[in-house]
């Protein structure tokens, strides 16, 4: 198989080695340093130069030594610094071959001319570990089955876990299995992911890359009778997991091995260089993205490359793509100032060190001395690997002049932090500029830290904490005799405060459920108001209503369900692992930016751009709130009341999110592993740190494979129902799939006028905005569906069934939008009702609220389960002392998220989650 022809046959170089640099960077006393960062440049900034890093190795076996073929990969921190357990950011080193084929001498010795390549016997399943922030080197030895011995494979970050894929070895091709390093703990382990049904098969030389956060894409290589060029894609958010051929429209790459696959933050892969199944090295570069509607397209990248090349090295840096190294062919490397480029995507070109590139680059510089520059010499090689940690690129090993290399090198792309068309890093980087910068040996930048994986007990790896721990005591349930007694007065004062809120409740509601009652009486049928008008936010910007288009999709699947009191977990799932690794971005949300300069020729800018020219827009409503307010531990009272969105931006976020709850069902149909939320009522600040303590909704936490649903009432009483409100909103628009919301009794208008959404909207937005985003938002809560059923034996729901819902076809058939004044008193009991004190009292009671409402008994709630074929109620609405109570032996669950209600009352909260 062929596995040959780098450049192990040219002479060694006699040029000067450069002086190595401690730890990459000037220390105070040291004279040496990174090259600073460049003056002004018109246009796109050159490619960065590379140095040696001096890094300590402590035991000869903690060094990789000499290697090539192997693959290197950054891996998030994990924990908080400073803190217990808090492991930084690293690199990790795996497999690749010590050895050269026609060598008997020691590794890095160099070859006899017309060696037939890498020594296959000389592959390795070796674990290094270069910890970025000490700058020491170490040899690991995970628990769990390890990969065969490989070269040629492929890897790739997933979080805090590396995938493994593919390759060639002492016995042959490796197999097609996924392996999973999980590095969560301070010892890693081995999982092997099983997946379902066909996939790539067998091969070596191919590439492999994490697209938007959730797609595993392997491309090309070879699988030792030829050379490919098909597509394979694994949705990591579906299960159970399997691979799915690809056909992309446009045009695509040939067949090709050893090229470079890259995915750029907002979800565009790029394909880089390669060998055809001719031995022709490629200079084209691809991008692959995905279409709203599912497709899949190819396109060509714009700009000049300066040089073909194979067995190479790429990473993204935010937009641009740092390319170095590769070989020509014939004993030939990419030489001097082409050997290290990059490709700035949000301008279109490459550039080189020296300038940017218009035509390809033939031999060397006229200016360059015999031998050229010695920092662009030292990237001049091929079968390294290379990894980027935030503006830092590093290089690791490879093979130069028939010598294995054992050197790390450095650069830092100063121009990436000015790069403002990745939309991810752009817009932390609005929200959190200046902050929470934490300097270390490379100035590392602590706000790229992901949250991480954990091993259950099962073995299964997931995102998030098993059991998340209390934080400062504040989650434990259990009182003990001494606390009790300790908070007896408090805890009385609370009980009050809900007497009074309930009684204020009640007298808002009573008129509309005196109106409810004479519909009902009268045999008058309502349906809500579907005006096809449009309306306008203060400042004339047209808002269109929308028409419910109901999806009438169900689920065929039926499996048992469990709920988890304060553990937060995944489900266990015997197919595998991969679902607990994986942080979701959704890469449909590309949004038209319009064309960019272009510093190349003119035919770059043709329709071929138009992939590139798709990135999501900074600018994007929901992008800006994510960024601005899911910060789970960082999050911070605004000083000034203002509130950040304007009338315009609410507008926007409210049509994007209406759109999608008029699409779903008025009872949404909903798979496991859910989290589920109680009552949050504009206290933020508890919903950032239930996000802080059991794992939040973003990329960074584990959206790809929980999904959360949150049961309403997230509005008054609380200082912050903007932030809470405009948050689910966005998140909503963002995970369409993931986040789902219902209706609580505070989301009316003749509620929330009285108990401080409107109010607040006033202070925060002025008045007149603020009363027309109040109108606003109870428009959108008109839309939200009513209750969710998940894996069809759960039911979910705000308040409860009352004295009139036996069915879940009821709630089903009431249509939307509906006002609490157009409902019937199906809607009254859904969004009001309660269970009664306790399990001993049985059938329907007058409520405390107040007069017309009324309390269900367990008898009730087991009757309405055995007519819907239901083991379940969950439901919200009661603040309960421990944020978790059951009722009816355990049929009916009542969840609250929101502490100190009212003000006066000490209670708990936590989320529940569900699973299979």
């Amino acid at each position: 198989m062929d596995v040959d022809d780098a450049d192990h046959d040219a002479p060694p170089s006699d040029k000067s080695e450069p002086e190595r640099v401690n730890g990459g960077v000037r220390d105070e006393d040291d004279s040496t340093s990174l090259p600073p960062p460049q003056g002004p440049v018109i246009g796109p900034k050159h490619a960065p130069s590379y140095r040696l890093v001096e890094s300590v190795i402590e035991k000869k076996e903690d060094g990789p030594g000499p290697r090539c073929g192997h693959t290197l990969t950054a891996v998030a921190a994990v924990g908080e610094e400073g803190a217990p357990g808090y492991i930084g950011p690293r690199l990790i080193l795996f497999g690749g071959a010590t050895a050269l084929e026609g060598n008997s001498a020691a590794p890095g010795t160099p070859s006899s001319a017309g060696s037939a390549g890498i020594r296959l016997a000389g592959a390795t399943a070796d674990v290094h570990c270069y910890d970025i922030k000490t700058n020491k080197w170490s040899r690991l030895t995970p628990l769990g089955e390890p990969p065969t011995p490989r070269a040629a494979h492929v890897a790739t970050a997933v979080g805090t876990m590396v995938v493994i894929q593919g390759g060639i070895g002492p016995a042959g091709l490796s197999s097609e299995d996924l392996h999973v390093l999980d590095l969560t703990q301070q010892r890693p382990r081995w999982h092997r992911v099983v997946v379902q049904g066909p996939g790539p098969g067998p091969r070596y030389g191919h590439v492999m890359a994490l697209v938007g956060q959730r797609y595993l894409m392997a491309i090309g290589g070879n699988d030792g009778k030829r050379t490919l060029a098909d597509v394979w894609a694994l949705d990591t958010a579906a299960k159970p997991y399997e691979w799915r051929k690809l056909e992309p429209e446009g045009e695509g790459p040939p067949p090709c091995m050893y090229g470079t696959a890259s995915a750029r933050s907002d979800g565009l892969l790029l394909l880089c260089g390669g060998r055809d199944a001719n031995s022709v090295p490629l200079a084209s570069a691809y991008g692959l993205a995905k279409h709203r509607d599912g497709r899949w397209e190819w396109a060509i990248a714009p700009g000049v490359s300066p040089s073909p090349r194979y067995q190479h090295a790429a990473v993204f840096v935010n937009a641009r793509l740092h390319v170095s190294g590769g070989a020509l062919g014939g004993g030939r490397m990419v030489e001097d100032a082409s050997s290290v480029a990059v490709l700035d995507t949000a301008a279109g070109v490459w550039c080189d060190t020296k300038s940017v590139v218009t035509s390809p680059r033939i031999g060397r510089y006229s200016a360059d001395a015999a031998g050229g520059d010695a920092a662009v010499e030292l990237t001049r090689r091929c079968r390294h690997a290379a990894a980027a940690v935030g503006d830092l690129i590093f290089i690791y090993g490879g093979l130069r002049g028939g010598v294995l290399l054992d050197d790390l090198l450095v650069a830092e792309d100063h121009a990436a932090s000015e790069t403002t068309n990745a939309a991810s890093h752009a817009a932390a980087a609005t929200s959190n500029a200046h902050a929470g910068r934490v300097g270390g040996r490379y100035g590392y930048d602590e706000r790229l830290r992901q949250s991480v994986s954990v091993t259950a007990p099962d073995g299964s790896v997931v995102l998030g904490n098993p059991v998340a721990a209390p934080g400062n005591g504040e989650m434990h349930n259990d009182l003990n005799t001494e606390n009790e007694r300790m908070q007896s007065g408090r805890l009385t004062k609370g009980v009050d405060y809900l007497v009074k809120a309930s009684a204020e409740e009640a007298e808002a509601i009573s008129a509309t459920l005196a109106a409810a009652k004479a519909r009902q009486v009268n045999g008058e049928v309502e349906f809500a108001d579907r005006d096809r008008g449009s309306e306008a936010t203060p400042s004339k910007k047209p808002v269109t209503s929308l028409i419910k288009s109901p999806d009438s999709s169900g689920l065929n699947n039926i499996s048992g369900v469990r709920l988890h009191h304060r553990a937060v977990v995944v489900a266990a799932e015997p197919g595998g692992a991969l679902g607990g690794m994986v942080r979701q971005l959704s890469i449909d949300q590309f949004e038209n930016e319009g064309r960019r300069v272009s510093y190349g020729t003119p035919e770059n800018a043709t329709a071929a751009r138009k992939l590139f020219d798709r990135q999501m827009s900074i600018h994007s409503v929901p992008k800006k709130v994510i960024a601005h307010l899911l910060k789970p531990r960082g999050w911070k009272p605004p000083v000034r009341r203002q509130f950040f969105l304007d009338s315009n931006e609410l507008a926007d976020l409210c049509d994007s999110a209406e759109k999608l709850f008029a699409s779903e069902q008025s009872v949404l149909q909903l798979r496991a592993p859910i989290k589920i939320f109680g009552d949050l009522h504009g206290q933020f600040g508890d919903l950032m740190r239930l996000f802080d303590e059991y794992g939040s909704p973003s990329t960074a936490g584990d959206i790809s494979y929980i999904d959360y649903l949150f049961l309403g009432d997230y509005v008054d009483r609380g200082q912050h129902s903007l932030e809470t409100m405009t948050l689910l909103l966005a998140l909503k628009v963002e995970y369409p799939h993931n986040v789902h919301l219902i209706r609580g009794n505070h989301e009316a208008a003749d509620i929330n006028a009285l108990f401080g959404f409107r109010t607040e909207c006033i202070e925060r937005l002025g008045e007149r905005d603020g009363i027309w985003a109040w109108h606003r938002f109870n428009r959108l809560f008109n839309w939200l569906p009513l209750a969710a059923i998940i894996e069809k034996k759960i039911i979910c729901m705000h308040g409860g069934i009352g004295r009139s819902i036996n069915h879940v076809e009821q709630i089903q058939s009431l249509q939307r939008p509906i006002t609490m004044e157009s409902g019937s008193i199906v809607l009254m009991d859904l969004l009001w009702s309660d269970p009664t004190e306790n399990d001993s009292v049985e059938g329907l009671r007058p409520n405390a609220r107040g007069p017309g409402l009324v309390t269900f008994g367990p008898d009730r709630v087991m009757e309405f389960c055995n007519n819907n074929d239901l083991q379940l109620i969950v439901r919200a609405h009661e603040c309960v002392m421990d944020g978790f109570e059951r009722f009816a032996q355990g049929h009916l669950i009542t969840l609250f998220s929101a502490t100190n209600y009212c003000g006066g009352l000490v209670n708990y909260t936590l989320p529940s989650l569900l699973q299979r």
